[in-house]
């Protein structure tokens, strides 16, 4: 898929928020290939694209939380207007993004998490709290 589809894509997803442009899309998704190791006149394999997409919406969603920050909550009499909550939201949802975008990358990748030996300390192991020096807390 190429840059093009993918801003195209991007930007259908966030076209309701308010000066977000599909200048701003094609930007972001051409940084997110570029981040994946792809040049933006290139494409991105079918089995990498939810990845660079992911990868794209998690960058929008905190360039909308910064770009609302200043939102404010008013009162005046009866009338009270609150934004206060809007880059809060944008935030988790960039949060939800990277924990999905996480998930995409194990696979694409294998979770090879281990914990090593120390070399320095061949035959030791982890503290189990029962050394009978004081009780583990």
């Amino acid at each position: 898929m190429t840059a093009q589809e993918l801003a195209e894509r991007l930007y259908r997803m966030f076209k309701s928020i308010p000066g977000f442009t599909e200048e701003e899309a094609a930007e972001i998704v051409e940084d997110a290939m570029e981040e994946h190791g792809y040049a933006p006149s290139d494409g991105v394999p079918k089995d990498r694209i939810r990845m660079v997409l992911l990868y794209a919406q998690i960058q929008t969603a905190w360039q909308i939380a910064f770009s609302v920050a200043h939102y404010f909550r008013y009162t005046d009499g009866e009338e009270s207007v609150d934004k206060s909550m809007v880059s809060e939201n944008y935030r988790k949802l960039a949060k939800d993004l990277q924990a999905e975008y996480d998930r995409e990358v194990g696979k694409a990748y294998g979770n090879n998490y281990r914990i090593m030996r120390r070399i320095d300390r061949p035959h030791t192991t982890p503290p189990t709290g029962e050394s009978g020096r004081r009780p583990w807390r």
